[in-house]
C-alpha cells in the first residue's frame, strides 16, 4: 500500500507571521537576539532539535502558540529583532557602506561547491571545505556582495559517527527531512516546484529544487530524490562523498552541469563563475554548449570567454587527494554532451590530462585549463600549488606559474556571544560588515583583562556543562545508564588548562602525534599542582582505516591509563560541537606534516575567542603568528625522516607545556587573572581576526579576481568581440609558424664583464629566426629573476631584420645583488594568445 506524502504548515496568528519568516532565512541562526527568540520559546525543546528553529517551531502545540502570540515581552523582542533583520537585509542598498564592495548588483557571482557547512541542522557538509563554503556564503550576505551558491541537497548528509566498545568508529547513515529546515521548494510564479531535467546515459534525470536563505544570499540546491526517477538515479544524491566512483562522477554530473541549467531556469545569469574545488568542473561542459550552441562561438572563443569569467579554487595540496576518474568512465557519461555541439571527447579530455597518461581525467586540471584566475588558499599552499600543478605549465618557471593565493578565514558567526558582547561594547557592532583595518582591532587591547577572562571563563563552563551533557545522551542513547555513567557526568573541570584537537582524523594531521611519549603526557595530565586535560573530536572517512585506528589509539590510551577523566573523545564531530570547542579551549592543537594543510580554519576560529593556538608552521599559521598570540611547533623542520621528525616536534610539545604553557595559563594575580595569558588572548583576537576576517577574503577576491574577471570579460566581449575575434585570427599564423621559430643566439654584457655591480646597466641581444612569419606576431621578452623567485619581464624590441633573422635587444638596470637569473623567450605577441596558450612559449637556454 503506498500513501501519497504531504506537507501541511501550521496556521499561526499574523502578529507571529515575522516569526516564521525568520526561521526560513539563516540569519536568525547566527544573530544571538535571534537565537535568544528560539530560546525564549523554549530552551529545552530548542537544544533537541539541534538549533533548529523551523523544527522548533512546527512542533509547538497550538496553546503555545496562542500564548506566543499574546506575550506583549515576547511581542517586544520580536519586534526588535525584525527591525535589525530588516536593517541587515537591506546593507547592500546603502551608499554609505564602508566595506570597499566595488561590484553592482548585477554583477553576479555563481558559486559552486560539493558542500555548504551553514548549519548542524542542514547536513550537507563533511567538514572544512563545506565550512568555509558557507562562511563565504555569509559575509557575502554581510558584504551585500552579489553572489548566488549552488550545490546538492543530499537524503542522508555526511553519516553520523559512533564509537564502538571497542574504541572503532562506525558509521550510521541518518535521513534528514527537507522540510523540517531552514530550506523550501523552489516555486515557479504559478506556485509549483521547479523542476530540471538532464540527460544521463540516454535517462532522463529529473531533479527538483530547492533554496536556502543565508542572509541577503540564496543557495539553490539540486535533489534526485524523486517519484519521478528511477531508483538508480534517485540516490544519486543520496550520500556526501560517496564512496561508488561512478556514483560520484553522477554527483559531479548533476552538480556541474545540472547547476548551470537550474541557473538558467532561475533566469539567473552569472558573470562570474567561481567553482569551489574541482568536484564542480563539469560546469565548463555547460558552459561550452550554452556558449556554442546557443551564441554560435568556436571552441577557442567559448574557451577563451570561460577562462575569462571563471575563479577556480584550489584545496588539496597533494596531487592524489585531488578529484580524478578512470577517463573511460569519463567518457561514458561526457561524450554525449560534447557530441551535441560538435566537440570531439578527446579535444576536451586533453585538457584534464597530467603530463602524458591519458588513463586519468583530472578535474582540478580541466579546471585549471579553463580559468584564468586560480588561487590557493594560503601563501605556503600557493607555493605547494605551483610545485604540484607545475606540469600543466612546461615552459614556465615555477614562481610563474599562474596561480596565486587568498589565504581562508572565518566568518564572525564564529565569535561566541561573550565574546560579541565585549566587541559590540569596545569597537562598534559594524565589524561585522567590514574586514578589519588595524586601528579598529588594537581597539581589542583596551578591553579590561578582568572582562577578558570572564568572557573566557563562561565560554569554558559551556564547554564543560555542554560535554557533559553530550556524553550522558551518548551513553544513555546505548543504554549504559551506569556507576561509570554517573562518573562520565562530573567530567573535565572548566579550571583545568584544557587542550583541544579537533579536526577530520587523517593520517596528515597526526592528531596522536601527542600520544608518542604516553608515560610522559600521563605525568603532564594529571599533575596535582597544575593538572592538564585533552579533548578530541573528529571524524575518519569511512574508507580511511588508518584514520579510524588513531580515534582507536587515543581510546586505548585513555582506558589503559585511567585517564577517563582527563582525556574526552566526543563523537560526531560536527558544527555544534565546533562551536562549543573553539569557543571553550584553552589551547587549540594542531599537528599537520608541513605543507599539508592547505590552510586550515577551526584554529582561526579558535583564536579570534582567544584560544591560543599551538601548531605546526602550515596553513594559515605562519602568516599570522608572530610570537605573542600563540606558539609554534618547528622542532620537525631539522629533520627529513618522519620519525626523527614526529620525535622532535613531540617532544617540543611536551617542552612547551612544561616549561611555558602550564606555568603561563596558571600564573595568576591576586584576582586569580592569569594577567600574561590574557594579554596573549588580546593578542590572538586583535592580530588573529583582523586577518582572518571572511569579509576580509571576499574583498580579496573581489579585488584581485572578480573585478579583474568583470573587467577582462567586458574587453573580450566588446564590439561583438572584435578583441577576441581578431586575436583567433591571428592565432592560426603563429601555430603554423610556430615549429620554425627559433633561438639562433642570446648574448649579454655580462659575457665578457669581469663582474657585475649593483645598478649598473646591463645590455642584451639575441638573434631569432623567425622563418616567414611577420615580427609583430611575437613577443620576444627578457625574464630577470631573482634570489626570492620574484622577477620581472622586460620587451625586447626589434631593432633590425635580415631576410628570416630578427635582431632583439633590451637594456637592464642590474637591481640588488646576489645570485640572480637571465634569460630570454618567445611567447606569442596577443595576450589574449598567450592567455590562451601557455604552451606557445621557447626559451633561449
Amino acid at each position: 500500500m503506498a500513501f501519497r506524502n504531504l506537507f501541511v504548515y501550521p496556521k499561526y496568528p499574523e502578529n507571529l507571521t515575522r516569526l516564521y519568516q525568520l526561521a526560513y532565512n539563516l540569519w536568525c541562526t547566527w544573530n544571538y537576539e535571534a537565537i535568544n527568540l528560539w530560546y525564549r520559546i523554549d530552551a529545552k525543546k530548542f537544544r533537541e532539535v539541534h538549533h533548529n528553529p523551523v523544527r522548533l517551531l512546527l512542533g509547538l502545540q497550538a496553546d503555545r502558540i496562542e500564548e506566543l502570540s499574546k506575550d506583549r515581552g515576547f511581542l517586544f523582542e520580536l519586534d526588535k529583532v525584525w527591525q535589525k533583520y530588516q536593517d541587515y537585509i537591506t546593507y547592500r542598498s546603502r551608499p554609505d557602506r564602508p566595506d570597499g564592495t566595488k561590484l553592482a548588483q548585477d554583477d553576479l557571482i555563481a558559486y559552486f561547491s560539493m558542500e555548504f557547512g551553514l548549519h548542524e541542522c542542514i547536513p550537507i557538509y563533511g567538514g572544512g571545505l563545506g565550512i568555509l563554503a558557507g562562511d563565504f556564503l555569509k559575509a557575502a550576505s554581510d558584504l551585500g556582495m552579489p553572489m548566488v551558491g549552488i550545490g546538492l541537497v543530499y537524503r542522508y548528509g555526511y553519516f553520523t559517527q559512533k564509537i564502538n566498545l571497542n574504541g572503532m568508529q562506525e558509521e550510521l547513515f541518518v535521513e534528514f527531512d527537507n522540510h523540517l529546515v531552514p530550506m523550501r521548494e523552489v516555486r515557479d510564479q504559478a506556485g509549483q516546484p521547479m523542476y530540471i531535467q538532464v540527460e544521463l546515459l540516454g535517462q532522463p534525470l529529473v531533479i527538483k529544487l530547492w533554496e536556502v536563505q543565508v542572509g541577503q544570499t540564496r543557495l539553490i540546491l539540486m535533489d534526485t530524490d524523486i517519484d519521478q526517477n528511477p531508483l538508480e538515479l534517485r540516490s544519486i544524491t543520496d550520500e556526501l562523498y560517496v564512496a561508488d566512483k561512478e556514483k560520484r562522477l553522477q554527483q559531479e554530473f548533476v552538480l556541474g552541469i545540472g547547476g548551470a541549467k537550474a541557473l538558467s531556469a532561475l533566469g539567473i545569469r552569472p558573470k562570474i563563475y567561481h567553482i569551489n574545488e574541482g568536484h564542480s568542473a563539469f560546469l565548463i561542459v555547460a558552459r561550452l554548449e550554452e556558449l556554442i550552441k546557443q551564441q554560435n562561438l568556436s571552441f577557442v572563443e567559448a574557451k577563451a570567454l570561460i577562462r575569462a569569467s571563471t575563479v577556480f579554487t584550489t584545496h588539496t595540496p597533494v596531487i592524489a587527494g585531488n578529484e580524478n576518474f578512470q577517463t573511460t568512465l569519463v567518457r561514458k557519461y561526457i561524450e554525449p554532451e560534447l557530441a551535441r555541439i560538435g566537440l570531439s571527447f578527446e579535444e576536451f579530455a586533453r585538457h584534464a590530462y597530467v603530463g602524458d597518461s591519458k588513463e586519468i581525467f583530472w578535474l582540478p586540471a580541466l579546471a585549471i585549463r579553463f580559468a584564468r584566475y586560480v588561487n590557493a588558499v594560503s601563501e605556503l599552499h600557493c607555493e605547494v600549488s605551483r610545485r604540484m600543478w607545475a606540469g600543466l605549465f612546461p615552459g614556465l618557471p615555477t614562481n610563474e606559474v599562474p596561480i596565486e593565493y587568498v589565504t581562508n578565514g572565518v566568518h564572525s558567526s564564529w565569535l561566541s556571544a561573550s565574546f560579541t558582547d565585549l566587541l559590540n561594547r569596545h569597537i562598534g557592532p559594524d565589524y561585522i560588515h567590514q574586514a578589519g583595518t588595524k586601528d579598529l582591532w588594537d581597539k581589542i587591547n583596551q578591553i579590561p583583562d578582568e572582562q577578558i577572562w570572564e568572557a573566557h571563563r563562561r565560554n569554558k563552563h559551556s564547554l564543560v556543562t555542554f560535554v557533559r551533557e553530550k556524553v550522558m545522551k551518548d551513553m544513555a542513547d546505548r543504554g549504559f545508564i551506569t556507576s561509570r555513567t554517573l562518573k562520565l557526568s562530573r567530567l573535565l573541570n572548566p579550571d583545568y588548562l584544557t587542550i583541544v584537537f579537533a579536526r577530520r582524523f587523517a593520517p596528515y594531521k597526526r592528531p596522536n602525534l601527542l600520544l608518542k611519549d604516553k608515560e610522559r603526557l600521563k605525568r603532564i595530565l594529571t599533575d596535582r599542582e597544575r593538572p592538564v586535560q585533552l579533548i578530541f573530536a573528529g571524524k575518519a572517512h569511512p574508507a580511511d582505516t588508518f584514520g579510524k585506528n588513531m580515534i582507536k589509539e587515543i581510546i586505548d590510551f585513555t582506558k589503559a591509563y585511567g585517564l577517563e577523566d582527563r582525556v574526552i573523545f566526543l563523537e560526531n564531530y560536527d558544527i555544534d560541537v565546533a562551536r562549543h570547542l573553539v569557543w571553550g579551549a584553552d589551547v587549540w592543537l594542531n599537528t599537520p606534516i608541513r605543507e599539508l594543510e592547505a590552510s586550515g580554519t577551526s584554529g582561526m576560529k579558535a583564536g579570534i575567542n582567544g584560544v591560543l593556538n599551538l601548531s605546526v608552521l602550515d596553513g594559515w599559521w605562519p602568516e599570522v603568528y608572530d610570537g605573542t598570540n600563540g606558539w609554534a611547533i618547528t622542532a620537525g623542520e631539522l629533520y627529513k625522516h618522519s620519525e626523527f621528525k614526529e620525535r622532535a616536534e613531540a617532544t617540543q610539545i611536551y617542552d612547551l607545556l612544561e616549561q611555558e604553557i602550564i606555568e603561563l595559563y596558571y600564573d595568576r594575580n591576586e584576582e586569580g587573572i592569569p594577567e600574561k595569558w590574557v594579554a596573549m588572548m588580546k593578542a590572538s583576537i586583535s592580530s588573529i581576526f583582523r586577518f582572518v576576517n571572511m569579509n576580509r577574503v571576499l574583498l580579496d577576491y573581489q579585488d584581485k579576481f572578480y573585478v579583474p574577471a568583470l573587467q577582462y570579460m567586458q574587453a573580450l566581449s566588446s564590439d561583438d568581440y572584435r578583441q577576441l575575434r581578431q586575436a583567433i585570427q591571428q592565432r592560426q599564423a603563429i601555430i603554423s609558424a610556430w615549429e620554425k621559430i627559433r633561438f639562433i643566439e642570446f648574448k649579454t654584457d655580462a659575457d665578457q664583464a669581469s663582474r657585475l655591480i649593483e645598478g649598473q646597466s646591463l645590455r642584451t641581444w639575441c638573434l631569432v629566426d623567425l622563418d616567414q612569419a611577420p615580427a609583430e606576431l611575437i613577443r620576444v621578452e627578457l625574464y630577470y629573476g631573482f634570489q626570492d623567485d620574484r622577477f620581472t619581464l622586460i620587451p625586447m624590441a626589434l631593432v633590425e631584420r635580415n631576410g628570416n633573422i630578427g635582431r632583439f635587444e633590451a637594456t637592464i638596470q642590474i637591481s640588488g645583488y646576489g645570485k640572480q637569473q637571465i634569460n630570454a623567450r618567445i611567447r606569442p605577441a596577443d595576450p589574449i594568445l598567450q592567455d590562451l596558450h601557455p604552451e606557445l612559449i621557447k626559451w633561449a637556454s
